[in-house]
């Protein structure tokens, strides 16, 4: 779930622009979340605005780029499961490649960091028996 305190949109409009991801109109919104067709609107509209989209469409997609959405608050993972599988081979090899790129990726830039937490500890560590002696 999107980091609700780092979110630009309160949990309305991410459940409003959730139904929109997954093409509802704003009346089947409404009836959802039993609420107005009008309310809903409005909501949207400042979805659009938070996230400087111009209609629903951008607005979903600004939202998960901005991660102000998350997938796994559209789709269940086994509706996302349900959807790679339809892809073909090809596609499948290089969502797999870009995904292990990512991965890896990620583990070094997370090494990266513990190295330095190390050498700042180190360093903060030496100072200070320096300063004791």
């Amino acid at each position: 779930m999107a980091n609700q305190e780092n979110s630009k949109l309160t949990q309305r409009e991410r459940e409003v622009v959730a139904l929109v991801a997954r093409g509802l109109t704003n009346q089947e919104i409404a009836d959802q979340l039993s609420t107005s067709t009008s309310a809903v609107k409005i909501c949207l509209h400042q979805s659009c605005i938070k996230l400087g989209a111009q209609n629903r469409a951008q607005a979903v997609i600004s939202a998960f780029k901005e991660r102000a959405l998350d997938l796994q608050e559209v789709y269940s993972l086994e509706e996302m499961a349900e959807l790679l599988v339809s892809l073909n081979l090809e596609t499948m090899q290089v969502i797999s490649h870009l995904l292990k790129t990512k991965l890896e990726l990620g583990m070094a830039a997370r090494e990266h960091k513990d190295m330095q937490q190390v050498r700042l500890y180190s360093s903060g560590e030496a100072i200070s028996r320096g300063s004791a002696y």
